[in-house]
């Protein structure tokens, strides 16, 4: 005999109503209900008065730590993961220190989004993060993913990190100024050079760079050294196998300088920010034009931006230097990683499983096409209409023979001081009316980095 069900709501509710409709049976219903009760008593008892109920989960608060204005692309998957899993809730919070401080704290998050670089190297040697590689294999995630990201966040032939999104790297430039004046975006040095002069002489500032921010001043430095000596070396480099007393690194330094030498870099670049110097080049509307023609940046630095400001950029891939080294680009891949700690691990895994699913991976493209400022990691649907400014990155990136994070990124932090004092000398030092010491910086540098 099957167990009896609970009474519900609407169980009384229907009583209520047949009261209502037949008063004079009032009588006759609890009766009825007597006799009811009555039965259940005798069914319960043939059940086994120690029927164990189907136990309730318990609830599960997973803590995942985010970049600043990216929770937006990733609100419809939280939102079904957590419809899917009414125990778990996921709370959200924004990046408040940097990602090597929450893992030393306690308890560490449960999932964190993360970019490949010095610091994810770190937490992967010292054993902090849950190895994803058996998730990766089983889904169809790693072939949807571009060739090109599947090494970054991968360590000794094991992966650590779930790609979901990339920036790359770029010249971006004031489409009303090109047009007054004619010009068209340049394939190689060359060309860019006489494309600087041609604005130099008609009154214009070329480049606009954040001297006062290593992250973008830096990329400067990523380039010239791929265009110049190829992305092995420059991997070489990255990695601290390179000194700053190689003689191929010193030409990349000679080349940088002239650039400043020539005026062709904003004056006040060694005291701008990010959001200056990009605005610089695309100013809001009621700051009239503007006064710099092109910047060297990422798609993922314009979350400041207005969307007008956005419509004034163009795009071309940096010039090529050397036509005998393989293109190469500068990218920052986000993704997931698992602490090996977290306390809702399991949660955590079963978040980035769906992630890795066909579903989450729909979503999520979704969504990261949305924002503007990264390109999803796998690939889109057929057909699938995507913003100019998304495809200019995929292009470059389908392009690319080889792909490297931000040298910024690659280093250990101990560096990012010398990094800072070093735009300071190659961009201010010459605002000042004095000269580059070259061999000097270059000495300084090379002391900081065998520290």
């Amino acid at each position: 005999m099957p167990c009896p069900r609970r009474a519900f709501k609407g169980d009384v509710l229907m009583e209520n109503q047949m009261k209502r409709r037949f008063p004079e049976r009032s009588h006759h219903t609890t009766l009825l209900r007597l006799v009811a009760l009555a039965g259940v008593a005798i069914m319960a008892a043939a059940c086994g008065s120690g029927a164990t109920p189907t136990p309730i989960p318990e609830p599960i608060k997973l803590r995942y730590v985010t970049f600043a204005g990216l929770n937006a692309a990733e609100e419809t998957l939280v939102h079904q993961f957590e419809a899917d899993n009414p125990q778990i809730t996921i709370e959200v919070e924004e990046y408040r220190q940097a990602p090597d401080q929450y893992f030393a704290g306690t308890p560490v998050p449960d999932l964190m989004l993360m970019t490949p670089g010095q610091m994810l190297d770190s937490a992967i040697d010292s054993g902090k993060l849950t190895d994803l590689s058996e998730l990766r294999q089983d889904s169809a995630a790693e072939q949807a993913y571009l060739p090109n990201l599947r090494p970054l966040g991968a360590h000794e032939g094991r992966q650590y990190f779930l790609p979901v999104g990339y920036d790359w790297s770029g010249i971006y430039y004031n489409k009303q100024i090109f047009a007054q004046f004619g010009l068209q975006p340049p394939g190689t040095w060359d060309e860019f050079i006489q494309l600087c002069e041609t604005l130099w002489l008609n009154g214009l500032t070329p480049l606009s760079v954040s001297g006062a921010d290593p992250f973008m001043g830096t990329l400067w430095l990523d380039y010239l050294d791929l265009r110049l000596n190829g992305p092995e070396f420059h991997r070489q480099f990255s990695a601290g196998e390179v000194g700053y007393d190689d003689p191929r690194l010193r030409s990349v330094f000679e080349l940088w300088a002239s650039l400043v030498e020539k005026g062709y870099f904003v004056q006040t670049a060694g005291r701008m920010g990010i959001g200056d110097a990009l605005a610089a080049v695309a100013p809001a509307r009621a700051a009239g034009d503007a006064p710099v023609a092109m910047v060297l940046s990422g798609p993922a630095f314009m979350g400041g931006l207005a969307p007008e400001q956005r419509d004034l950029l163009g795009f071309f891939p940096f010039p090529t230097l050397d036509p005998s080294q393989p293109p190469a680009e500068v990218v920052m891949s986000i993704g997931y990683i698992v602490p090996a700690q977290a306390p809702q691990r399991d949660a955590a895994l079963a978040f980035v499983r769906r992630l890795a699913s066909a579903e989450g991976r729909a979503l999520l493209v979704k969504d990261i096409v949305a924002s503007g400022l990264y390109a999803p990691a796998s690939a889109t649907a057929e057909g699938e209409v995507l913003p100019e400014r998304l495809r200019q990155g995929i292009e470059l990136m389908q392009q690319a023979d080889a792909v490297t994070i931000p040298y910024y990124m690659s280093v250990p932090t101990t560096l990012w001081p010398a990094l800072s004092d070093m735009l300071r000398q190659i961009y201010v030092v010459p605002e000042s009316g004095k000269s580059l010491d070259l061999d000097a910086l270059l000495s300084k540098m090379e002391a900081a980095r065998t520290k």
